[in-house]
Order: C-alpha cells, then sequence, then structure tokens
C-alpha cells in the first residue's frame, strides 16, 4: 500500500475508536477508585465536591477531579457547583444487588492490568498461569460481579428451566458445586432450598478460606459446607443428585475429565447443570458486540491461561458457543443434553445421567 492508496478517513476513524477505548480504560480506573473509596455509595443526591469530600473523609482537591472526570465521562451530572449520581446511573454503582449492578467488573479488569507482566510471560512460554499468581482484586471482583446474576437469575431464570431440578432440589438433592469460588452461589442455593445440602468444591485454598468465613458470616448453616478438592475428586463426597459447574467449567483444566467425574459421581437420573458466559458457536457473528469484547479479553488474560496452568491444559476458553459444550457433556456419558436457557449475558446448559433415569434419588 502506498500513501496514494491509503483511506484517509478509515486511518481517522479508527484513530478516534482507539482513543474511545482508551478513554473507557481510563474511566475504568476512575470507576474502581470511586467505588473502593465510597463516592458512588455517598451519592445519595445533589452534592458539592466539597460536602462529598467531607462526608467521604477524602481530600476535597482529589475529589473534586474525581467528579470532574465522571462527569465529562456522562456517569456524574452536573449544575453550577452541585454534582448528582443519576438514580439509574446508581442501580449500575453503588445498589447492591440490582440486576444491573455491574462496577465489579472493573475490579477484574485492573487484576489484567496486574497481571500483565506474568501474561506476557504465559505468552513467551507454556501459555500457563497459576491461580496463586491471579491478583487478589480479581477474585474478589468475579465475587461481586457474578452475586449480581446469582442473586436475580439462579433462582428466577436458570434452575426453572431446567427440567426436573427445582423438584429435586425441593425434595432435599444432594448438590456438589464444581468451581465454588467464595461460595455464594452454594450458600444461595443453600438457603433458597433449606431441604437441599451443598457441598463447594475449589482447587484454590484462599478461595475456599474466603468461602468458610462467608459461611460464618450467613450463620453457618447446616446444609453448606466447602471443601479443597480438584473437579476430578469429588467423587470422593458423593454421590450427588445433582452436580453445577458456575462460570467455572471453562477454568478448569480438563473440562472433559470433569463431567466425567460429575457423571460417575452423580445418582441414576441426576442432572448436571453448566452456566457459561453468554457467546455463539460462530464467534464472527459477534464481533464489535460489547459482551464479547470484554468475554475474549477474559478469556485471553486470566481463564484460559489459568486453564493452561493446570493439569489438563484444556484451554476450552471462556466463550465459545454452546455447541462445544454440549459435545463435552454428551462425551462424558450424559443423555438429554440441551442449552435450557440463553439470557443474552448466560448459557445455562444441562444433561441428565441416563441410566434409570426415571428413578429418583433426591433425599
Amino acid at each position: 500500500m502506498t500513501n496514494s492508496t491509503l483511506d484517509e478517513a478509515r486511518v481517522e476513524a479508527f484513530a478516534g475508536r482507539l482513543i474511545t477505548d482508551f478513554a473507557g480504560a481510563a474511566s475504568t480506573a476512575m470507576t474502581v477508585l470511586g467505588d473502593r473509596l465510597g463516592l458512588y455509595r455517598a451519592m445519595t443526591g445533589p452534592i458539592t465536591a466539597g460536602e462529598l469530600a467531607r462526608k467521604t473523609g477524602l481530600h476535597p482537591r482529589l475529589v473534586t477531579e474525581w467528579l470532574r472526570q465522571q462527569t465529562v465521562s456522562g456517569y456524574v451530572t452536573v449544575d453550577g457547583d452541585t454534582f448528582e449520581l443519576p438514580f439509574e446511573h446508581a442501580l449500575a454503582l453503588s445498589v447492591v444487588d440490582s440486576p444491573v449492578h455491574l462496577v465489579a467488573a472493573g475490579e477484574i479488569i485492573t487484576g489484567y492490568f496486574q497481571s500483565l507482566e506474568k501474561l506476557e510471560a504465559a505468552f513467551r512460554g507454556d501459555g500457563g498461569l497459576a491461580g496463586d499468581e491471579v491478583p487478589g482484586c480479581t477474585y474478589h471482583g468475579i465475587e461481586r460481579y457474578f452475586r449480581t446474576a446469582y442473586v436475580n437469575q439462579l433462582e428466577q431464570a436458570w434452575f426453572p428451566a431446567v427440567p426436573g431440578l427445582v423438584e429435586k432440589l425441593a425434595a432435599g438433592a444432594r448438590i456438589a458445586d464444581v468451581g465454588c469460588g467464595h461460595g455464594f452461589a452454594g450458600l444461595l442455593i443453600g438457603r433458597t432450598w433449606p431441604s437441599a445440602t451443598v457441598l463447594g468444591f475449589d482447587n484454590h485454598e484462599p478461595s475456599i478460606a474466603t468461602a468458610r468465613a462467608r459461611a460464618i458470616e450467613a450463620g453457618s448453616p447446616a446444609n453448606v459446607s466447602f471443601h479443597v478438592a480438584d473437579s476430578g475428586a469429588i467423587g470422593g463426597h458423593g454421590p450427588y443428585d445433582v452436580v453445577v459447574f458456575f462460570d467455572a467449567l471453562h477454568d478448569l483444566g480438563d473440562p472433559a475429565a470433569a463431567l466425567r467425574a460429575a457423571h460417575a459421581s452423580l445418582n441414576p437420573g441426576g442432572i448436571v447443570v453448566a452456566v457459561e458466559p453468554w457467546s455463539a458457536d460462530d464467534w464472527t457473528t459477534t464481533i464489535g458486540m460489547p459482551i464479547t469484547r470484554i468475554g475474549y479479553a477474559s478469556s485471553t488474560a486470566l481463564c484460559t491461561p489459568t486453564s493452561l496452568g493446570q493439569p489438563g491444559a484444556y484451554g476450552l476458553g471462556t466463550l465459545g458457543g454452546p455447541a462445544e459444550r454440549l459435545r463435552l457433556l454428551a462425551e462424558a456419558g450424559f443423555t438429554d443434553a440441551i442449552l435450557a436457557a440463553d439470557t443474552g449475558f448466560n448459557l445455562v446448559l444441562s444433561a441428565t445421567k441416563g441410566d434409570l433415569a426415571g428413578s429418583s434419588s433426591a433425599r
């Protein structure tokens, strides 16, 4: 290509797109800062910079600059010297358990930047990133970010979409939560279906320590427990009536082996559920979509390298569509593998252990 054939309009358009993306990244840093400092939570009505600084005990000059950045970014409005966080924006930034409380995603992205040197080494090496090399803010952000979906989707949309699941839970099913992380989903299931018993498993010891602390904070429910164990070792605590993978299947070093272990540990007629981030089988149909731009960044910076850093090194990836996951379920021996729900944000896949499928062993 010569200068005479250069499409200058295309150059300008892409440069503008790049500046917009960098502006978003810069705003993400300021959003994380505001979240950590409690600035959004303190903005419960019209307020001046000085009043906000006094209310939060923070430096007034820096609070002023933060407010201006938030205003030019469209997060906060201004009228003279008075700033306001619209309630519609607060739902995403400061109202915990609202259906759109998404601010914690910024903590996950912060972890990507903190991991850049280790990621560079992974790219130049075997591709693997150990779980202990992932910054703590990433795990904390994941807990908070997925809490929104658990609170607003698990009981209301995910589980009712799976044939026979709610009935098993109400009858007192035994459930294995594989890759349970900080344990929020397991505690929520145990609270929602008190007749059920939930055993959470994760091979990341700090996450299990946090999950156990969360259980104590929740009153130490007798029907929920957490264990340090690899996904292939859950059978030692079985059998189960239900095995769930919440945003965890693609993180595993060997998801195929994990599904085989789930199949072996289930009672006849048992159900497996895998909730995965939304994606399409043909990834090119999602080009330009914000949800997949975030998803493939997560896959590159976190999920795929941590999978490659485990025994098996499968590297399934965060996205990739439902077909590959349904194939893994079928190859593990499950029957009736289906895409039970597509929420536009998550894919809910389920299957049953087909032998003696008509029997019920919920306890």
